[in-house]
């Protein structure tokens, strides 16, 4: 019997790719013929808003945009205490002085940037620009701050960048909830038994990448923008933990408060499949 076709959208990050990573491989069998496409964060939450893919990993930031044709998966999200962006600067700048600097900021529809106007609602000049050209704007001064993601959050100090706030742990003193940041999105168009095998496959993926970092590892060091391996590492310890497998507790009412606070009135029940 023919496999079914299935179209799925990932950023190359470690964490994404340690999601997908024993699909990649083969080493998880499936019904499902996976076609693969790579792109960054921002790409991606405009790929949700305007093309029709089955799965698709998106920012938080754009969930208000995406809900009626996506249902969030309870599996593959980077949601957590101590995960947050980054918001830093060439020098220890204040929120007083804002109004006079340049932002970069990893696209408009990211968590990131909203994340941002959660901490400041003042005027500034914001440039979006894509993640990794943060770091290389912030060096040259051609911008003052810079929010950082990926893996970006992890070397700052080697540019000498200093840390205005950490944008997550702002967050998470207010709202008392770990920090929602990007999901793995299911076409609302398939079929429920479709949907639990693709819950089922992408569990199973990272069960066995959890046990496999030796044949995992070769495979994030191709997509990812850092190479050293502390830092790919670092960077899957960060993002990948118990909410990634599955979303429950403190995750659910993280997604609660961030979903009334982006507009969306839909329950629960009727944003994440099979809650």
């Amino acid at each position: 019997m023919a496999c079914k076709e299935l179209k799925i959208a990932v950023s190359p990050c470690p964490n994404d790719i340690f999601t997908i990573s024993g699909l990649l491989l083969n080493k998880v069998s499936s019904y499902f013929c996976f076609r693969f496409y790579f792109e960054d964060v921002e790409t991606l939450n405009k790929w949700a808003i305007e093309k029709d893919f089955d799965i698709i990993k998106t920012s938080f930031g754009v969930w208000n945009k995406i809900y009626k044709k996506y249902e969030l998966l309870p599996v593959g999200s980077a949601l957590g205490f101590g995960i947050g962006p980054l918001l830093v600067g060439w020098k220890d700048f204040s929120p007083s002085e804002f109004t006079s600097l340049k932002i970069a900021i990893p696209g408009e529809n990211t968590t990131a940037h909203y994340l941002f106007n959660f901490f400041y609602s003042g005027n500034i000049k914001k440039i979006f620009t894509r993640y990794d050209e943060i770091i290389p704007l912030l060096v040259k001064k051609i911008c003052d701050l810079g929010i950082l993601i990926h893996e970006g959050r992890f070397v700052y100090q080697k540019y000498s960048l200093k840390v205005i706030i950490d944008l997550g742990s702002f967050w998470e003193k207010k709202t008392g909830t770990p920090v929602p940041l990007g999901g793995y999105f299911v076409n609302r168009k398939l079929s429920s038994d479709i949907k639990k095998n693709i819950v089922e496959v992408l569990r199973n993926s990272l069960k066995w990448a959890k046990n496999s970092w030796q044949e995992v590892f070769p495979l994030l060091k191709k997509h990812a923008q850092e190479l050293e391996e502390k830092i790919i590492k670092k960077h899957v310890e960060t993002y990948v933990n118990k909410y990634t497998f599955e979303l429950k507790n403190d995750a659910l009412k993280s997604l609660k408060v961030f979903a009334k606070l982006t507009g969306i009135k839909d329950n629960l029940e009727k944003l994440i499949f099979r809650i």
